[in-house]
């Protein structure tokens, strides 16, 4: 009983820390991703507004995302995407901006030009922008730190605010490496994968701890009929919110 109310007492300090340390002034109320397949595998923006939901924070998602593209392609208007006209409407309160999964490490000159482009549109238009720092692939785990460096110059150069989700994901393989992350294909998230992807978004958009939320991410489709967007155990999932909670608090401090 003793150790059970032990526990209890370090989750409780472990969230007022979390909140005293991310609470924000005002948490976005719609936000818009601006990506590619890293954004919409396991369609991300929904199920980060699902676990706002189950947080009781009022969070609308919309995306822009075409499969294999670049803030460049986003930036021209090209493949029919009207990212910039989005930002525009001035109907979002932040808008995260994700590059080619490889672009920070081979061009990384690129990925910083497009996303100070991105960040002057984005307050211009009273929008603050958030930096979706993404992990490596399975087979070349050496490509995070390229990658956090990256992310995190062009985030102080736009004043915006990283959303450390490659470091979370590095944290939570060194921790648990028979945890499936990954698609097959070793790039994409896994549905594990972007439940840990979303919960550190909820984390930064919210200023909440994520540890506590549900394990099921259940909505509607069209016709009323339940919609799983994801379902993982009690377990990986208090494991994956753990991982993003510690990973949120390392980059603050």
């Amino acid at each position: 009983m003793k150790n059970f109310l032990l526990a209890i007492w370090v989750l409780l300090l472990s969230c007022l820390a979390f909140q005293r340390s991310f609470a924000q002034d005002t948490s976005p109320k719609s936000v818009l991703f601006v990506g590619n397949s890293y954004t919409y595998f396991w369609n991300l923006p929904q199920q980060v507004a699902l676990l706002a939901e189950a947080g009781k924070v009022e969070l609308k998602t919309r995306q822009s995302t075409v499969g294999g593209i670049n803030l460049g392609t986003h930036w021209r208007g090209e493949r029919g995407l009207e990212s910039r006209a989005l930002i525009a409407s001035g109907q979002f309160d932040a808008v995260v901006i994700q590059d080619l999964s490889t672009r920070p490490v081979e061009d990384p000159d690129s990925t910083l030009h497009f996303g100070r482009l991105f960040g002057e549109l984005i307050r211009e238009n009273g929008a603050r922008p958030y930096v979706y720092l993404t992990w490596a692939r399975a087979y070349n785990p050496l490509m995070q730190e390229k990658l956090t460096q990256t992310y995190t110059q062009l985030a102080k150069e736009i004043g915006g605010t990283l959303v450390p989700v490659g470091p979370a994901w590095e944290l939570a393989r060194a921790l648990r490496p028979d945890l499936p992350l990954y698609d097959p294909d070793g790039s994409h998230p896994s549905a594990l994968g972007t439940y840990l992807t979303a919960c550190v978004f909820y984390g930064v958009l919210t200023g909440k701890s994520p540890v506590g939320l549900p394990n099921r991410l259940l909505t509607q489709d069209k016709d009323g009929e339940k919609l799983y967007l994801n379902i993982s155990s009690p377990e990986d999932a208090l494991f994956l919110q753990q991982i993003a909670e510690k990973t949120i608090l390392k980059f603050d401090q």
